[in-house]
């Protein structure tokens, strides 16, 4: 069973890892905003979380974490080519 990971009375309740980056959502019921979004990186074994977003429902805080995720996917993809290589010139010459 793993264990809890908590910050500042927040309660990690989902996460995902893309690259050295994750996304983690997380819940306090006592605070006046009960959910957050937060980054934690590799560099610091992803127990730092930085850069919090606060929600008052759960479902603005799971958008949140749907569209911090998708960004990071989107900047993790390999730069897609301006245009293909010439497939007819094989190198052989004329």
């Amino acid at each position: 069973m793993s264990e809890d990971r908590i910050c500042q009375g927040y309660k990690v309740i989902k996460s995902e890892r893309v690259g050295l980056v994750e996304v983690v959502l997380a819940h306090n019921p006592k605070a006046p905003s009960p959910y957050v979004t937060w980054k934690a990186y590799a560099h610091s074994n992803f127990q730092d979380f930085a850069y919090g977003n606060y929600f008052s429902s759960l479902e603005r805080a799971e958008a949140d974490f749907q569209r911090r995720t998708a960004e990071l996917r989107e900047s993790a993809r390999p730069p897609v080519p301006r245009h293909k290589p010439d497939s007819h010139n094989r190198g052989g010459g004329r």
